[in-house]
């Protein structure tokens, strides 16, 4: 029997509403495909400053126009396959990591060489309205988000962008491997890559774990980390103090800074520790023009400084500066250099 043109009506009005349903349903999926945050986002805290002053940063979708302002947030977001998401780069003064060197080659070649004209890569600092062309939604950073640095975390947030900076490279207080796991879960709730993060963060305590057990019940050892080459004409050397981040892991370990105090230290004074308590370990941090060989050269070339039992049993390590604030992965071998050195001494 031929349906009444009514009924015909009433089926199509029928199908066009469940089309539109299940359009609803598939835009809906997408969206939560693209956008795995809750509804409410992801909102962390970040130091904006070194006086321990900090804002809240909320993010509403993840990240896909990246700016790195420094080694650190570089080797990490590259060594986490993030390296699609970095559209530019600058404080990029160190070599590259090798673990990192081919998503670094990529990189590159979309964004350009170092300082070439027109590249969004800079060796050094960069202005606020060059960061602003280069259009991110997110910055990892050294501290400069305030009106005397590169702007306020809401100047960055009314222009589309979120800011950030590790908590082990910006904590006016000791810096300690537990900021290295915020900084790991941070990266981690705002790319929706917990699980790797934590990877990583679990990698590195097992090494941290190992060290420590080598050195439960035995005699302290001392370590300086030294910052360039000698200052011939001034007499003196430049090193870290004990809120510095690797200084800090050093000593949960059970080993001593030979300088707590850090900062620049005579001569003399490093003549008298050599003297009275030794230093079992030297750690030279490089970075830009700073390099391992120059630094130990210069103590080499000292006739009281070569006395250093770190000089006559070649126990000193290269650790680039990036290194050194605890977030970058590169920490894990670095961790495994120490283990191997530290089972040789105790």
């Amino acid at each position: 029997m031929a349906l009444s043109k009514n009924a015909m009506m009433g089926i199509a009005v029928a199908v066009i509403a469940v089309i539109v349903i299940i359009a609803a349903v598939v835009i809906v999926n997408n969206n939560s495909g693209d956008n795995p945050y809750p509804k409410e986002g992801v909102t962390i805290t970040t130091f904006t400053d070194y006086n321990g002053n900090t804002a809240e940063v909320t993010f509403t979708k993840v990240p896909d126009r990246v700016v790195c302002g420094c080694n650190t947030a570089l080797n990490l977001l590259l060594y986490l396959g993030l390296g699609d998401k970095i559209v530019g780069v600058y404080y990029d003064e160190e070599e590259v990591w090798d673990e990192v060197k081919e998503e670094y080659d990529k990189l590159v070649k979309r964004i350009g060489e170092t300082d070439a004209s027109g590249a969004k890569h800079l060796s050094g600092n960069i202005s606020t309205d060059v960061l602003l062309s280069w259009q991110p939604d997110l910055v990892i950073g050294w501290v400069s988000w305030n009106e005397n640095g590169l702007g306020t975390e809401k100047f960055w947030n009314d222009n589309g962008c979120n800011v950030m900076s590790f908590n082990t490279m910006t904590s006016n207080a000791y810096r300690t491997v537990q900021l290295t796991k915020v900084d790991y879960d941070n990266v981690g709730k705002i790319f929706n890559i917990p699980e790797k993060t934590s990877a990583v963060y679990s990698d590195l305590i097992d090494v941290l774990n190992e060290i420590t057990m080598k050195m439960k019940g035995k005699d302290t050892l001392y370590y300086a980390l030294v910052d360039g080459a000698v200052n011939v004409e001034k007499g003196t050397v430049w090193v870290y103090k004990n809120t510095n981040f690797i200084a800090s892991v050093l000593n949960s370990m059970g080993m001593t800074n030979a300088f707590p105090d850090g900062g620049t230290v005579s001569l003399a004074k490093v003549y008298e520790v050599i003297g009275t308590t030794n230093i079992d370990m030297l750690f030279f941090i490089t970075y830009g023009g700073v390099t391992y060989e120059k630094s130990l050269k210069s103590w080499q070339d000292d006739a009281d400084l070569s006395k250093c039992d770190a000089i006559k049993q070649k126990h000193t390590l290269e650790m680039k500066l990036s290194c050194s604030y605890g977030t970058s992965p590169e920490l894990l071998v670095f961790m495994k250099e120490v283990y191997e050195y530290v089972s040789k001494l105790v």
